[in-house]
């Protein structure tokens, strides 16, 4: 096992002084329309600098205020048993070791669904539901409203937005993502690789661009803004047994082309820091390698932010990946042959002592550290925190005001999914006349916690619905505000084990729903988060199935209508059940405040307009299935996605093309400058007739297509439009069955017709062969409007 003594000449990062100047954004409108508008544009880049005042004060610092700034402490380090401040533990971590930053509660950073430690901050639903919406608005919105609440505390920088997309189903953090939803087009040029442009980024891109425009704004002048930090660098959503923390197992080209584009697409939205994961990826432990946090992180993608390691992830390299056989070897490997510029240590001093003795025994240059402190001190700056280091007390009134409250209900009602509704039993009559008792159970029915999740209040969210001190509604409350509390019948039955749910007996719940006209199921999971939400089954615990079970058996014969509410943040297993209820509706993690319009979908008082951002699998033999799978790969999931259901029907009509033929100029020896190969998208084209197409005005390099959808009903509706292309054949990677590449959400009052517009660029056909040259092969492709779903469309194009 290789010493600090035996890794040679491994580049430190870049070997530059950071003193490059990145471009930024100029808005002199702060709303989240024109925040978001032009997104089909060039994106803005970073908006990062080093100020030389800043590379002035870095420089001249000593050894040890270096590596106390690229040291992060979790707070209990400052306090005593009763969790108050201890006075001689200050004096020994800022003090003596001179730590640059401290995390975990009361001064949380993780702020991944709303403010979740401050107390009265409105939380959001979880990223999982958010995506659900399709709308980047909200996100944009539950950005904006988390900066300002996490502000109002004192904190002016956030461990969020996660942008791992979701690939294996059992993998606790699938609620904190935006979904599976891949593929942003990318561009530019460096001397050993093609990097990126985002032109039509997909739901993880849009949503994570959105949240982190929210957050952040013009954070450098703006004091109720904050830092983002997309998390987590990269692959952690990849683990091969969907397990928390275990190794993923990516090629390359699946890397470049369903995992780097929404940290690109960050990248590009201005993100001021960045988060490496824990995980190693095809057997390399992220935070030790210069492939992923060099190469790839710094100039693939261009980020020139802050990094900081994930929790004790440095010293993992030691104790569980053995890469390194000490925690000084294992620093060594980290600041030799990454570009991390933070530790998150975060327990003691090791990393101080170790970072230290490598410049001090010369195996390491100290300028390696002024690098990385100068980009810390710079972000300190820009987020004001040498003109005024406190919270400001004009943000507190703010804070839980019923303005945040209606925004996160909205973002609820819109995320909100109608996944069956068999014979049309949705919407419930609203003021039924005869035997209209509704009987609700379930362990999420009456619980704000099951709503909420993991990250909310506590780590593993609220113990119970106290410490929520009646902000929030349950689903229970929702209903009975919805029908009216004498229609609604609450009998306990099950814990989300599946046990006996206290002194609840089942006889007396089989009898309650006896000529009820509705049972209201309320499933799910429990909160938890990280490695604590391990499972080795995606099913429900038989207990909550067989509850299922026991109803259907004892409304057999009967009117009696079975409504099924899943409150979970994974895809849980119903076996056989789905086919027993009437109605699915999946509400994800609302949040707090997700009570009342879940109630308000089942009452028809909203229109549900939720679509899946996932795939939901039948079983377990495709809890790694998603959408954009091969075309040899079976999709038979229980709901596909984009799934989801309203109570209007829209249709699609006229799907056109302006024209039918794209044409691409080759990039490469016939391009006379730079310039003109940037403006072919910078990729390879690949036909069996090989030849340069020069650009002109007869020959379109676009293809705008359109297609015609109308409400036909009578509620008022918002229909989503997802567009996917295909390429029908090509000679090396097997192409995907469907991409997505676009959607648009649209308003639709009833009888209303819109025509929705979408631009097949050049860049959308891009991918990476196995060589990982991005190129385009010339060929047929197939544009499909809303594939997987009753309304598919598509037409054909061909590239030359």
């Amino acid at each position: 096992m290789a010493g600090v003594d035996q890794i040679l000449d491994t580049n430190t990062y870049g070997g530059r002084t950071p003193d490059a100047t990145y471009p930024t954004r100029s808005s002199s409108s702060d709303s989240a329309e024109d925040a978001l508008k032009n997104r089909h544009g060039r994106p803005p880049g970073p908006t990062i600098q080093i100020d030389t005042d800043m590379l002035e004060l870095a420089g001249n610092m000593t050894l040890r205020e270096l590596v106390g700034q690229m040291t992060q402490i979790q707070i209990g380090m400052l306090l005593d048993g009763r969790g108050r401040l201890d006075l001689t533990k200050v004096q020994y971590w800022i003090g003596e070791w001179g730590v640059g930053s401290f995390l975990d509660t009361p001064t949380k950073l993780d702020s991944v669904h709303g403010a979740n430690y401050v107390d009265g901050s409105v939380l959001f639903p979880q990223q999982i539901g958010l995506a659900a919406t399709f709308n980047t608005i909200l996100a944009y919105e539950a950005g904006r409203i988390t900066a300002k609440d996490t502000r109002a505390a004192g904190i002016p920088w956030v461990f969020a937005p996660i942008l791992d997309v979701a690939v294996h189903k059992l993998w606790p953090r699938v609620y904190e993502s935006f979904g599976e939803g891949k593929y942003a087009t990318l561009k530019g040029k460096y001397a050993f690789a093609l990097s990126f442009e985002l032109t039509d980024p997909h739901l993880v891109s849009e949503m994570g661009s959105a949240i982190i425009k929210g957050m952040q704004g013009n954070y450098k002048k703006d004091r109720t803004r904050v830092a983002a930090c997309m998390k987590h660098f990269i692959g952690y959503s990849a683990s091969h047994n969907g397990q928390d923390k275990s190794s993923a197992w990516i090629p390359d080209n699946y890397l470049m082309d369903y995992f780097v584009p929404s940290f690109q697409a960050a990248v590009d939205a201005g993100v001021a820091t960045a988060m490496e994961t824990y995980i190693d990826v095809n057997g390399q432990p992220v935070v030790s390698s210069h492939f992923y946090l060099t190469e790839l992180l710094r100039h693939r993608l261009g980020f020139q932010g802050m990094l900081v390691t994930d929790w004790q992830e440095l010293d993992r390299l030691y104790t569980e990946h053995r890469t390194a056989p000490s925690l000084k070897d294992a620093a060594f490997q980290c600041l030799k042959q990454t570009s991390v510029d933070m530790v998150m240590v975060p327990e003691s001093e090791s990393f101080s002592v170790n970072a230290m003795a490598l410049v001090q025994e010369r195996k390491l240059d100290k300028q390696r550290l002024v690098e990385s402190v100068a980009k810390i001190l710079q972000l300190k700056k820009d987020l004001g925190l040498f003109e005024q280091p406190l919270s400001d007390p004009k943000l507190l009134p703010s804070v839980g005001s019923q303005q945040d409250i209606e925004a996160a209900r909205n973002a609820a009602r819109e995320s909100i999914t109608v996944l069956k509704n068999d014979k049309s039993v949705l919407p419930l009559v609203r003021s039924m006349k005869t035997n209209g008792r509704i009987v609700v159970t379930g362990p999420a029915a009456n619980s704000i916690r099951a709503l909420s999740g993991g990250w909310s209040i506590k780590w593993q969210g609220a113990s119970d619905d106290s410490w929520y001190q009646g902000r929030g509604e349950t689903i229970l409350e929702g209903l009975k505000k919805e029908f009216g509390a004498s229609t609604i019948l609450h009998k306990p039955t099950v814990d989300f084990d599946g046990n006996p749910d206290g002194d609840a007996n089942s006889k007396d719940f089989l009898k309650a729903i006896k000529g009820a006209d509705t049972v209201i199921l309320c499933l799910g999971e429990k909160p938890y988060a990280e490695i604590v939400g391990n499972i080795d089954s995606l099913d429900l615990p038989f207990g909550q199935l067989d509850l299922i079970r026991k109803v259907k058996a004892q409304i057999q014969g009967t009117s009696t209508r079975v409504v099924l509410v899943l409150v979970e943040g994974r895809p849980r297993g119903l076996q056989e059940t789905a086919g027993m209820v009437d109605a699915i509706v999946m509400a994800y993690l609302p949040g707090p405040w997700g009570g009342h319009p879940v109630a308000e979908v089942l009452s028809g008082t909203v229109n549900p307009s939720g679509r899946l951002p996932m795939t939901y699998p039948s079983g377990p033999s495709d809890m790694t299935t998603n959408y954009y799978r091969s075309g040899v790969d079976p999709y038979n999931p229980l709901f596909p996605f984009g799934a989801g259901l309203s109570y209007s029907k829209v249709e699609y009509r006229d799907l056109t093309l302006g024209n039918p033929t794209l044409h691409i100029r080759r990039c490469g020896v016939s391009q006379k400058n730079e310039q003109e190969c940037d403006e072919a998208d910078d990729v390879e084209l690949e036909s069996k007739n090989d030849v340069t197409v020069e650009g002109s005005q007869s020959k379109p390099t676009s293809i705008v297509a359109d297609v015609t959808v109308q409400n036909t009903g009578n509620r008022a509706v918002k229909e989503t439009v997802f567009w996917y292309i295909t390429q029908d054949y090509r000679s090396d990677v097997m192409p995907e069955a469907f991409l997505l590449k676009g959607f648009d959400k649209v308003s639709l009052a009833p009888g209303q017709t819109k025509k929705v517009q979408f631009t097949v660029t050049r860049a959308a056909l891009a991918y990476h062969s196995r060589s990982l040259r991005k190129k385009i092969e010339a060929g047929s492709f197939t544009l499909t409007v809303n594939a997987m779903r009753p309304e598919v469309q598509s037409v054909k194009f061909t590239v030359v």
